[in-house]
């Protein structure tokens, strides 16, 4: 990010104050839905559970009536009667007539009771006592009840139905239908009582649960089907399917979400779900999210305007420094800056103090030791002319004797020329096994027609092998070391062999003599090797440098060792790591 670092200074105190109080407000926010939901959970769970409470004495008193009606000696043996129908007529109406009025009589009692159908043995209907609009039930609501009666044997079974009604819009009525076996004290059934109430039954005691439209109540009666709800056909069937699933929490209908509580009435077995809307809860958090949305944008502002006044005093060291950076990069080094505190800004103002004079003493010695370094070239290109001069002056020659005829001295001049050439390179430029054991020969017969006379020289190395790469100038201090010590004193039978060869995955050189050798002292002497090279040897001239550049370069496993025996010769090995590919050391 670019800009001023005070703006970037206050905007991110700024961030961090509204990610802090954002945090809060929500955890706020979370807690206080929370504990509003729990505290509602708690109220709305006792209230479902006091109205299940007073179902359950709805329930008993539909009980205790269909308990009068079966237990009834009249109409026992009027129900069982009625499977014969012959007899006196006028018998038969009085005898209905008397039931029929003691039906009414228990119905007076339960205004919700509407009807009250008796059917005998057979299946037909021997009573029939209606207080409403409620028609017949048909066979798919009979077929319901015969059902739900298979598997039980003179207890209440409850359902819900829509049956035809001479005074609803539609021209049918949702009711509740509760149906019994009747069985006499002997327990032998004689008929099936059908009770047809009205839903006032359950909804005036879950009125509390349902007021002001804000509640969602759904009552299933023992065997789970539905007895009554005061929701939709689409709301009614969301909160089956999540019954089926699983007790329901939370149930979002129409975008309102709801908070359920569930009570089973037992032994009854009877089932309530409680909702109660959430929409007030969330209502009112919204209200405190702006709240706090306000508030924080008040605090946020403040917090700026107090950060801008109190990080003047603070941020002033830094000015100072920013002027004194500024200075320092335009070339000014001799920028100063004033210390205003002891603080870690005291501190950053002292070091860019002895950082700038530093800076300054470093330059001032980098600008003498580059015009030293510029002479120093100059005087290395000028020393390298002669040589150049001296290695062309050696072509000429060579050429005039090849032609004069003199071919032995020919060759010996070519062989000085090569290796003046070969020398006049740098020795970080790397070469080959085969020119480096070309320059051995160009030396040996230098040494041999010149000065020392024969030499019998044993050179072995593979075709293959001439190609690898190797740190120029290795072998040659290590031969003339042979010619200058170990043949000193020696006018024949002289011997060189050097031989070349893989193993273990690497180089092996042998550079062998049969000279005066060496004793303990001189041998212990010449494997010491020096700290460094002089920066202007170029050649790397010298036994030692052979040891100290292997050393330096190859490392481990790689080096030279030497084995010498007085007056029986002496044995340089040789070790380098196998390369094909050019490289500058």
């Amino acid at each position: 990010m670019k800009g001023s670092f005070k703006l970037k200074l206050i905007v991110l105190l700024s961030c961090m104050v509204t990610i802090a109080f954002a945090l809060a407000g929500w955890l706020v926010s979370r807690l206080n839905v929370q504990l509003m939901e729990d505290e509602i959970s708690k109220q709305f769970s006792i209230a479902n559970e006091q109205a299940l409470a007073r179902l359950e004495l709805t329930f008993q008193e539909v009980s205790r009536v269909s308990q009068s009606i079966i237990l009834n000696p009249s109409i026992e043996m009027f129900v069982t009667e009625s499977l014969d129908p012959g007899g006196d007529l006028y018998t038969q109406f009085k005898n209905r007539k008397y039931v029929e009025e003691q039906l009414i009589t228990l119905q007076v009692d339960t205004p919700s009771i509407r009807s009250i159908f008796l059917f005998n043995e057979n299946g037909d209907l021997a009573v029939l006592s209606q207080n409403g609009a409620s028609g017949k039930p048909g066979p798919e609501e009979m077929a319901m009840v015969t059902g739900k009666l298979e598997s039980h044997r003179g207890n209440l079974v409850w359902g819900r139905a829509s049956l035809p009604s001479a005074v609803d819009p539609g021209g049918r009525r949702t009711v509740l239908i509760a149906a019994r076996r009747m069985l006499n004290d002997k327990l032998i059934p004689y008929g099936t009582m059908v009770v047809v109430m009205e839903e006032s039954l359950v909804s005036k005691v879950l009125r509390d649960l349902t007021e002001n439209g804000n509640g969602k109540v759904l009552l299933l009666e023992p065997m789970g089907g539905l007895l009554y709800s005061n929701t939709n056909q689409e709301e009614t069937e969301q909160l089956m399917h999540l019954i089926e699933a699983s007790d329901p929490r939370y149930a979002k209908m129409n975008g309102v979400t709801y908070l359920f509580v569930r009570h089973r009435l037992e032994p009854a077995g009877f089932t309530l779900y409680g909702g109660v809307s959430l929409e007030e809860i969330q209502r009112k958090n919204k209200d405190i999210i702006h709240i706090f949305v306000i508030a924080g944008i008040g605090v946020v502002l403040l917090s700026a305007l107090l950060i801008t006044l109190s990080t003047r005093t603070l941020l002033m060291p830094l000015a100072d420094l920013m002027r004194g950076l500024r200075k320092l990069r335009s070339g000014d080094f001799s920028a100063r800056i004033s210390v205003r505190s002891g603080d870690e800004l005291g501190f950053i103002g002292e070091s860019f103090n002895s950082m700038a004079e530093q800076v300054s003493t470093l330059i001032n010695k980098v600008y003498l030791a580059q015009i030293s370094q510029r002479e120093s070239e100059l005087k290395a290109i000028q020393a390298q002319l002669n040589p150049h001069y001296l290695h062309n002056l050696f072509n000429e020659l060579y050429w005039k004797l090849y032609n004069d005829d003199q071919a032995e001295a020919a060759l010996l001049i070519n062989a000085i020329s090569e290796m003046l050439k070969y020398s006049l390179q740098s020795v970080k430029t790397d070469t080959t096994l085969g020119e480096e054991l070309q320059q051995i020969r160009n030396y040996i017969k230098i040494q041999t027609e010149l000065f020392t006379g024969e030499v019998e020289t044993i050179i072995q190395a593979e075709e293959a092998l001439l190609n690898l790469r190797m740190m120029r100038c290795l072998l040659l201090p290590v031969v003339e070391n042979v010619f200058v010590h170990a043949f000193r004193n020696m006018d024949e039978d002289r011997v060189l062999r050097v031989k070349a060869a893989i193993h273990d995955e690497a180089l092996h050189i042998e550079v062998a003599d049969n000279g005066c050798g060496m004793d303990d002292s001189t041998l212990r002497a010449l494997k010491e090797v020096e700290d460094a090279l002089p920066e202007n040897n170029k050649t790397g001239i010298g036994f030692k440098s052979v040891l100290r550049r292997i050393e330096l370069v190859y490392g481990t496993p790689y080096g030279v060792e030497i084995s010498s025996v007085k007056g029986k010769g002496t044995t340089v090995h040789i070790r380098l790591p196998v390369q094909t590919l050019p490289q500058e050391y």
